[in-house]
C-alpha cells in the first residue's frame, strides 16, 4: 500500500498541500527527512543560537510586563541567560496568552523552546517549562514544511505512517522501518545521524546498483575473435624490453593477456602515479593486437606525446617484426595518404596519433583495440568515435591519482590495473609553498639553478591576466621578471601557440637548448624531460591531482629534484590541501586526501558535481558514504533500488547511472 489517501488524518486539502512539498505517495512522505534536530533535554548558550533557528534557552526572569488588556493582549519577559558567563539578556514576547503571565516569577530560571527572531535576541510564543521540570525532554524534529501545514500535524501524519499501516511493511525491507523511525522520532540526541548515513548509503548503494545494470545490457560479445595468443605471450615482449618490468606492470601485462583470450570486450583503466610506467603496459596491449593480426590506433591529447609513444615504441616493433606509423595533423600530406591507405589494407598492425586519428578519411582494415593515453583529456564522444571504427576493447592510461574509494564504487563494471612507481623513483622530489612576498626571492633561485646548467619549469595559471592575478599570466610573468632572468634561456608555451611551434619548443626543452620553460599546465601531459625544478604560480587555484601531476613533470631521471607551490591566496583551507602536497608523494594518498577536503562533485569536475549528493535523498556525498555503500550486499542493493524507485525521486536513479558511467569513461 503507497496511497497517502489510506493515511488517517489526511484529507484531500493536505493532500494538496504535500503534493506542494513533494510527497506523492507513502514512500515520499517516509523520506521526507528532517531538516534539524534539537536535544531538549540540552539547553545552549544564546551566543551560540542561530537567527532564524530553533533553539532551546534557559534564562533568569529580571521582569515581566501585565499583558495588554486591549490587541493582541501580548506580555513580555527580560531574561538573564543562566549559561552565559557574561549573563547576556534577552526578550520573550506571547500574544494572546495572557494566561502564561501568573506562571512566571521574577527571579526564577525557566527553558524556553521556540525560534530566535532574525535580528535580536528574542523568542515569540516559545514552549516554556521550569529549568526543573520534565515537559521539554526528548529530540525535536524540525520538517522543511515551508509553512504549508503545520509541525505538529505533519508528525502525527508521519507517526501513523510509520506505526499504523500493517500492510505497508517495511520489517522485510533490509532494516529501513528501524532506520527510518530512529531518523523521524530519535530516542538520543546523534542517532538520527547515525541512520541518515546508513541511509545516504543505501541511497548511493541503490545508485550503483542502477548503475551497474545499466551497464550489463551493454552486448559484450566481440564481433570476431582474436587469434589465440600463446601462453608465452608476456614473456615473449618482456624478453623485447631493455628494462626489467616492475611486478605491478607484469601484473597489468597478465590482466590484459587474460582480456584478450577472454570473449568479453576488454575495458580497463590502467591507473598509476606519474613515471609508474603505465605507457610500457600500453605497448604490451599494443604487442598483443597486433601478434593476434589485428590493428590498435594509440590515441594520446598531443602531438608531442604521440610523437614521444612512437619513438619509444619503435625498438620493441622493429624486434617484434610490428609494422607502426606516427600520423598527426602536422605528418606530411604524402606520408600521411601512405599511412592512411596502409591503414585501410591491413598493413599497419599500430598507428600513434592524437585527435586526427577520429577523422573520418582514417580507416582501419580491422582494428580490435583502442589506447587512449591521459583519458582524462577526452570526452566520451571521441572513445565512441574510435568504437565506432571497431574498436571492440579499450584501454584507458590516467596518471590523474583515482581515489581507491571511487574506483571501488564507480569502476565495478571496469576493471582497473593499478601501476606503482619503482622504488627507487618515489622519493627524490621534495616539494615546499612559497608565499606570495618571497616570488622574487624565487625567481632568483630558478635563475641561479638554470644559469648553474639545470632546468626548470614555470608554470602559470593563465596565457593572460585575470582580475586578481595580474603579474602571473604567461606573458606578463615573462615581461615583468625579464631583467631578473637575464642570462637564462628562456621559451613560453600555451595551448594557444600553433602546434608546430609547441612541438619546436618542447624538442629545444628535451635537447636541453632551452633551460627555462615558462607555461600553463598543458605541461602537466606527461612528457620526459631533465628538469629538476617545477614552480606552480598561485598554485591555491589548482586542484590536488593537478598539482600532483606538474609536480611529475621534474625528477624523471631519478635525480634530486624541486617543486615549488607559490601561494597568492594563503587561506587556511588551501594551505591545508597544498600541506597534503608537502607530505605526501603518493598520488593514491593524494587523491584521497583531495576526496575528504573538497568533495566528490569537485574532484570529479564541473560536469560530474551533480553526484556531490546521494541520487534519490540528496544527502551529503562523503568519503565514507562511498565505502560504506560498497559494503551494502547485492541484494540489499537491489532492495534498496527498488524502494527508492517507487518514490517521486525514483527517476533519478537513472540520472545517476548515466552520470555514473560518464565517470567510467571520462573521468
Amino acid at each position: 500500500m503507497n496511497d497517502l489517501a489510506d493515511i488517517k488524518g489526511v484529507g484531500a486539502a493536505t493532500l494538496e498541500k504535500f503534493a506542494a512539498l513533494g510527497i506523492n505517495c507513502v514512500r515520499d512522505l517516509l523520506l521526507f527527512l528532517p531538516s534539524s534536530y534539537t536535544d531538549l533535554g540540552a539547553p545552549v548558550p544564546l551566543r551560540d543560537a542561530e537567527d532564524g533557528e530553533f533553539a532551546l534557552l534557559e534564562g533568569e526572569v529580571l521582569s515581566v510586563t501585565e499583558p495588554q488588556k486591549r490587541g493582541k493582549k501580548s506580555f513580555t519577559l527580560r531574561l538573564r541567560d543562566t549559561l552565559d558567563p557574561k549573563g547576556m539578556f534577552f526578550i520573550v514576547t506571547y500574544f494572546n496568552q495572557p494566561y502564561y503571565r501568573a506562571q512566571f516569577e521574577t527571579g526564577k530560571v525557566y527553558r524556553f523552546f521556540g525560534k530566535i527572531k532574525s535580528g535580536s535576541p528574542a523568542l515569540v510564543n516559545p514552549v516554556f517549562d521550569r529549568a526543573d521540570g520534565d515537559k521539554l525532554q526528548g529530540i525535536y524534529t524540525t520538517y522543511p514544511l515551508k509553512g504549508l501545514i503545520g509541525r505538529n500535524a505533519f508528525v502525527k501524519i508521519m507517526r501513523e505512517a510509520l506505526y499504523s499501516m500493517p500492510e505497508y511493511d517495511l520489517s522485510k525491507t533490509f532494516g529501513m522501518w528501524t532506520a527510518l523511525h530512529c531518523i523521524h522520532f530519535p530516542d538520543l540526541y546523534g542517532l538520527a545521524d547515525k541512520y541518515t548515513f546508513l541511509l545516504a548509503a543505501w541511497d548511493l548503494a541503490a545508485g550503483f546498483y542502477t548503475y551497474r545494470k545499466a551497464l550489463s545490457r551493454f552486448d559484450d560479445r566481440r564481433k570476431r575473435k582474436y587469434t589465440a595468443l600463446p601462453a608465452t605471450a608476456v614473456e615473449d615482449f618482456t624478453g623485447l624490453l631493455d628494462i626489467t618490468p616492475t611486478e605491478s606492470q607484469r601484473a597489468a601485462f597478465a590482466d590484459i593477456y587474460a582480456d584478450i583470450n577472454d570473449w568479453r570486450r576488454m575495458s580497463r583503466i590502467v591507473s598509476g602515479d606519474v613515471g609508474s610506467g603505465k605507457t610500457l603496459v600500453a605497448f604490451f596491449a599494443a604487442y598483443a593486437a597486433a601478434k593476434s593480426g589485428r590493428q590498435c590506433a594509440f590515441m594520446a591529447p598531443t602531438e608531442i606525446l604521440a610523437a614521444q609513444h612512437a619513438r619509444k615504441f619503435a625498438p620493441i616493433a622493429r624486434k617484434a617484426g610490428i609494422n607502426f606509423a606516427l600520423l598527426t595533423s602536422s605528418t606530411p600530406k604524402e606520408e600521411a595518404e601512405d599511412i592512411l591507405e596502409k591503414l585501410a589494407r591491413g598493413k599497419l598492425s599500430v598507428v600513434f596519433g592524437t585527435q586526427s586519428l577520429l577523422a573520418a578519411r582514417v580507416r582501419f582494415r580491422d582494428l580490435a583495440l583502442a589506447v587512449i593515453d591521459e583519458q582524462h583529456k577526452f570526452g566520451v564522444a571521441e572513445r565512441a568515435e574510435l568504437q565506432n571504427k571497431g574498436a571492440e576493447d579499450v584501454l584507458a592510461l590516467t596518471a590523474t591519482p583515482i581515489p581507491r574509494s571511487l574506483a571501488i564504487a564507480l569502476y565495478k563494471g571496469i576493471s582497473v590495473s593499478r601501476i606503482k612507481k619503482r622504488e627507487e623513483a618515489t622519493t627524490n622530489i621534495t616539494t615546499f609553498t612559497v608565499p606570495d612576498a618571497k616570488l622574487d626571492g624565487l625567481v632568483d633561485y630558478v635563475a641561479k639553478e638554470c644559469k648553474s646548467g639545470k632546468q626548470a619549469f614555470i608554470v602559470c595559471p593563465s596565457i593572460r591576466d585575470s582580475e586578481g592575478f595580474e603579474t602571473l599570466s604567461v606573458e606578463s610573468f615573462s615581461k615583468k621578471y625579464a631583467d631578473r632572468l637575464e642570462g637564462v634561456s628562456c621559451a613560453v608555451l600555451h595551448g594557444r601557440m600553433t602546434p608546430e611551434r609547441k612541438r619546436e619548443v618542447m624538442s629545444a626543452f628535451s635537447r636541453g637548448e632551452i633551460s627555462l620553460l615558462i607555461a600553463t599546465s598543458v605541461v602537466e601531459v606527461g612528457v620526459d624531460t631533465r628538469a629538476s625544478v617545477m614552480c606552480v604560480l598561485a598554485a591555491d587555484r589548482f586542484g590536488l591531482a593537478s598539482l600532483h601531476q606538474l609536480r611529475g613533470r621534474v625528477g624523471r631521471d631519478g635525480s634530486p629534484a624541486c617543486c615549488f607551490l607559490h601561494v597568492k591566496n594563503p587561506t587556511e583551507q588551501a594551505m591545508r590541501r597544498l600541506g597534503v602536497l608537502v607530505k605526501e608523494i603518493d598520488g593514491e594518498a593524494i587523491a584521497e586526501h583531495d576526496l575528504r577536503l573538497r568533495g566528490v562533485g569537485e574532484l570529479l569536475g564541473v560536469r560530474q558535481s551533480g553526484l556531490a549528493r546521494t541520487p534519490c535523498l540528496g544527502l551529503p556525498l562523503t568519503a565514507d558514504v562511498i565505502n560504506h555503500a560498497f559494503c551494502v550486499s547485492e541484494e540489499e542493493s537491489r532492495r534498496a533500488a527498488e524502494f527508492f524507485s517507487e518514490t517521486s525521486a525514483g527517476a533519478r536513479l537513472a540520472e545517476f547511472a548515466e552520470r555514473a558511467m560518464h565517470i567510467t569513461f571520462d573521468s
